[in-house]
């Protein structure tokens, strides 16, 4: 066609670019941009309050706050790569505040700040962000075959998976760890 890469032959780099090039236009201005930087981040965002217990109501607020907050500190954040980060400990202090409201007001149980993620699951919403994001990029086959092996709920059934997937059943071991390694590839090149 016109020599433009699908979006699952993106590299990390573009990638990488991409996210800065979102920024930039939001700094712009450009409101296509914030829609697809709330996008881009939004599940991450949207389950950090409701990991924690709180109503629809409250994360959907929690989630205003945090993006509102994003908006306003924008053009301060150096690294663009650093803004999942930023947005979970953003959120997680959002949380925190909405649960002290919460708590004085006497809407919210008295244990409620137990619940709070400390730095190492804070790290791992991260990683399960980056997990996401990888698999996004590699898009296709390599997408779906590694969504229904690892990101199912059930135990997989390798004969539904080679159906979804259009290929035989005996194929399924040596497509996945080629997808694995395209996968690692993209995740190891992001941390270079």
């Amino acid at each position: 066609m016109d020599g433009m890469p699908k979006p699952q032959e993106q590299s990390v780099s573009d990638a990488q670019a991409s996210i800065q090039d979102i920024v930039q236009r939001c700094l712009a201005g450009d409101e296509a941009a914030w829609h697809e930087f709330v996008d881009r981040h939004s599940r991450l965002v949207y389950s950090i309050p409701r990991r924690y217990g709180f109503d629809r109501e409250s994360s959907e607020d929690i989630f205003q706050d945090a993006f509102l907050a994003a908006y306003r500190s924008l053009g301060s954040i150096q690294d663009p790569q650093s803004i999942p980060k930023w947005l979970i400990t953003t959120t997680v202090r959002i949380c925190a505040k909405s649960a002290k409201a919460a708590k004085k007001a006497g809407q919210l149980r008295a244990d409620f700040d137990k619940d709070l993620i400390d730095d190492r699951q804070a790290e791992r919403l991260m990683q399960i962000q980056e997990l996401r994001a990888g698999l996004e990029r590699l898009g296709g086959r390599c997408e779906r075959l590694l969504t229904a092996l690892y990101c199912g709920v059930q135990t997989p059934n390798y004969d539904e998976i080679a159906d979804l997937i259009g290929i035989p059943r005996g194929s399924l071991g040596p497509t996945r760890q080629r997808c694995l390694k395209k996968l690692a590839s993209l995740l190891n090149t992001e941390h270079d």
